[in-house]
């Protein structure tokens, strides 16, 4: 009698933690996972949450129902099995693989299954927006396609789940292909959308994720405020949101895997006060091109395309709009646009012809590129084109004459003649990608005055006095002086950098809750990175004029928050000990040790 009972019980528990069905007549399946356990002040700290915007977006323009996977890419719903926990990592995985694919205009599916792997939790429970803070802090992404959805299958396959660790990118970066390699994107951190007009503007740019409790507390329901299992918002329509499960792809009562509740309702703000996203902005410091599309289109016959083996270009460059332009930012002035032509193919632009309108879409290139000046002398670095495809550099008196480079990857690239960078004090040829270059071929920027043109003001250590004779040094703005040594930096060229002080020697660290200049060991070092000549820092601010404070977030061209680089030196991102620095001497480009020779990065576009 004891037995039966036992197994009676344990029919009707697996029965309840599988299979229910709702008051709508369609059967709601049910992991048992536990999604906030013991591990969720870690998963908190992972977050990387920014701050919520208190002001409402405004909606009035946006349409009445919305569908995102009618409007981009949306993964199709998956089954995450009965017996494994990971509704976090396919909802989070699939929210950040959609937003991505949305600003990079190239949309690849990402592994969850590495995602798992690589944080050591398979089939546990975890928070979606730890997937994001993950992909920002490693800067890594597996493809689906190579690490496919297994659940345990990997722990079985090798003791000590080696077979798992094997199947991560962050831990061995050269066994695996890195999404984010053809992606130009910034993972800016998680964003909240805790109201109805934040969720319907933010749902315009991707999905987002939601986290509720699945029991019902009133007739009708199909959740309530909890943190039990979590899934995909995709879209809404005038009185419900659409959610999507991760049940299968035939799941529920419209047969596409996702389910519905009435916005308003108890579900429907349970599925609202956990709504978070991943915040991705584009990334033109990578690219340092942006794109205008021509609103009259083109006339595809009257255009000159690139060919393929022109300038290394291959087939898979220009699989859609996100990767040709990728690759047309690399070419400088052999790339002036993409087209979309008639037969569904992206090809390159090389000139636009007689063109006066057409059928086919087009985008515009404009490469962001700046000029060398020398400050000692005025004159401004050009290349010189000898015989046989040798070149050489010399300098002009007027920008006009001069070379325009461009920046990506601490590189300085020709713009003229894109398969060329500068190398020390010569020209050198780009084997393979430019991302490819050796890192002792790449450069940073030492003594630099950050400088706003808008309000006339630099970056300036402030120095405050404090008890004991001691000295505290923060960051501020000062009218520019560029005798200053205040206001001279130490700053990246490219890419995520660190801020350090000419002056104190020191870095711009976080310290008991105070940015300051420190060597203290216990601080954290600030990091920053240019984009679009703007400056940001964490979570994607702007770094406003004032440098005091956290700006607005990034927005494109908008010149009050851009800044200059004034009076640097040039100088080898990994330092030989010796002739480092890029100087001007008697008229000849050289490599020094000395730093007598400062330069400013005069900006255009071209």
């Amino acid at each position: 009698y004891k037995m039966k009972l036992i197994l009676l019980i344990g029919f009707v528990a697996l029965t309840s933690a599988i299979s229910e069905v709702d008051d709508f007549g369609e059967e709601l399946l049910l992991s048992g996972e536990v999604v906030y356990d013991s591990e969720d002040a870690e998963e908190e700290a992972e977050a990387d949450l920014g701050t919520e915007d208190s002001t409402e977006p405004d909606i009035s323009g946006l349409a009445e129902e919305f569908d995102y996977r009618f409007h981009g890419t949306v993964h199709p719903a998956i089954h995450q099995g009965t017996t494994c926990g990971s509704c976090a990592y396919v909802a989070g995985t699939h929210v950040l693989e959609g937003r991505i694919g949305h600003v990079s205009e190239n949309y690849l599916a990402y592994s969850i299954q590495a995602f798992m792997n690589c944080r050591d939790k398979i089939c546990k429970g975890g928070l979606p927006y730890s997937i994001t803070s993950y992909a920002k802090k490693t800067g890594f992404i597996n493809l689906e396609s190579e690490i496919p959805y297994t659940k345990r299958y990997c722990i079985y396959q090798k003791p000590n789940k080696t077979a798992c660790t094997e199947q991560c990118g962050a831990f061995h970066p050269r066994d695996w292909t890195n999404a984010l390699d053809d992606q130009f994107v910034i993972i800016a951190g998680t964003r909240a959308a805790r109201s109805e007009p934040a969720m319907i503007a933010a749902l315009q740019g991707g999905p987002l994720s939601t986290c509720f409790n699945p029991k019902r507390v009133e007739p009708g329901e199909r959740c309530s405020r909890g943190c039990q299992h979590i899934n995909t918002v995709v879209g809404y329509t005038r009185d419900k949101w659409i959610i999507q499960e991760s049940y299968g792809k035939h799941w529920g009562g419209n047969k596409d895997g996702s389910w519905r509740t009435t916005r308003g309702s108890q579900c429907g703000n349970a599925i609202m006060n956990k709504a978070y996203y991943p915040y991705i902005i584009y990334d033109y410091d990578r690219a340092n091109a942006y794109y205008r599309e021509l609103p009259d289109g083109v006339d595809e016959t009257k255009v000159k395309f690139l060919e393929v083996g022109d300038y290394g270009l291959i087939l898979n460059n220009t699989r859609n709009w996100g990767t040709a332009k990728n690759k047309c930012a690399f070419l400088g002035s052999a790339c002036l646009g993409v087209v979309e032509r008639s037969n569904g193919q992206y090809e390159l632009v090389s000139s636009w012809g007689a063109n006066t309108g057409g059928d086919q879409r087009a985008f515009k290139k404009t490469q962001m590129v700046v000029y060398l000046k020398h400050d000692e002398t005025g004159e401004y670095v050009k290349i010189q084109k000898r015989r046989r495809g040798k070149f050489s550099l010399t300098t002009v008196q007027d920008q006009a004459n001069a070379a325009p480079f461009f920046v990506s990857y601490s590189r300085l690239i020709s713009y003229e003649y894109p398969m060329y960078h500068l190398v020390d004090n010569k020209m050198e040829k780009i084997v393979g990608g430019i991302k490819d270059i050796d890192v002792m071929k790449a450069w940073t920027l030492d003594d630099c005055n950050i400088y706003n043109p808008q309000s006339g003001n630099s970056f300036d250590v402030i120095t405050e006095d404090l008890p004991r004779n001691k000295k505290q040094y923060t960051l501020g703005a000062s009218p520019y002086d560029p005798l200053a040594p205040s206001q001279r930096f130490g700053v990246g060229l490219s890419g995520r950098w660190t801020l350090r002080s000419s002056l104190t020697q020191t870095f711009l660290a976080e310290l008991k809750g105070n940015k300051v200049f420190t060597d203290n060991e216990k601080a954290s070092v600030q990091k920053m990175r240019w984009n679009a000549r703007q400056i940001l820092r964490h979570a994607g601010y702007v770094v406003p004029p004032t440098v005091v404070g956290t700006g607005p977030d990034f927005k494109f061209g908008e010149k009050e928050f851009e800044f200059e680089r004034r009076h640097c030196v040039i100088t080898r991102l990994i330092k030989m000990g010796m002739e480092d620095n890029l100087a001007l001497v008697d008229g000849n480009l050289v490599m020094s040790s000395d730093k007598n020779s400062h330069w400013s990065l005069e900006q255009g576009d071209l």
